[in-house]
């Protein structure tokens, strides 16, 4: 399918028709398989990718290779905060990695300033996109401040679950140990609690919602 033909198709309803057409015109078709990073942490922005299928981790990591799950990408969508870097034209303090097969579609990164005076679609998207990755934020920082572990875990798994639109979540105990900041063993001891209690069912690199 032609890059015409997937704007029209999905965004249709999200930008004004000169700004679909400036898409098609300056956005390139690229795709990313599993773990592949789309966007790293102090790199320059040159590009901001707008999600057409799949699922992107957005992630904030220290200089020790320590990372935190801050929110996901899905269809539609992008990161308000690599716009906001772009706009300003500093490095990027996120990754951004695919979670699954991603197909998205890159636009420079020197056209966000531009498509902001222009655009009220774009404004608005950017908008409603910052008020609902803020949103996820804030509810992170209470989670982990207010909330015992086995609850953010089963909220993890359930938000993960809802983005990917499958019951059964293909992580190791690792990745979401790092995700939440927390030690595997803990992650391993209470995933099998709620095994026991028949929550979830535990698999080779796999979980899934019961």
């Amino acid at each position: 399918m032609k890059i015409n033909e997937i704007v029209t198709n999905n965004f249709f309803n999200v930008f004004g028709e000169n700004l679909l057409q400036e898409i098609c015109n300056n956005g390139i078709l690229k795709y990313a398989e599993p773990e592949k990073i789309i966007l790293e942490i102090r790199r320059e922005i040159k590009f901001i990718p707008l999600i057409v299928f799949g699922v992107v981790k957005v992630m904030r990591r220290d200089g020790k290779g320590n990372g935190m799950l801050l929110h996901y990408l899905s269809e539609k969508q992008t990161s308000a905060i690599a716009i906001s870097y772009a706009q300003e034209n500093k490095k990027s303090e996120i990754r951004l990695q695919a979670e699954s097969v991603v197909t998205y579609i890159s636009i420079p990164a020197k056209l966000m300033n531009e498509w902001f005076l222009k655009y009220e679609s774009w404004r608005q998207f950017y908008f409603k996109l910052n008020q609902q990755q803020i949103s996820f934020l804030i509810e992170t920082i209470n989670d982990v401040a207010f909330t015992n572990l086995e609850f953010r875990l089963l909220k993890y798994l359930e938000h993960t679950s809802f983005i990917t639109k499958s019951s059964t979540i293909h992580k190791k105990h690792f990745d979401i140990a790092r995700d939440l900041r927390v030690s595997r063993e803990a992650v391993s001891r209470i995933l099998k609690k709620m095994e026991q209690e028949e929550i979830v069912t535990l698999g080779r690199n796999k979980i899934t919602l019961n």
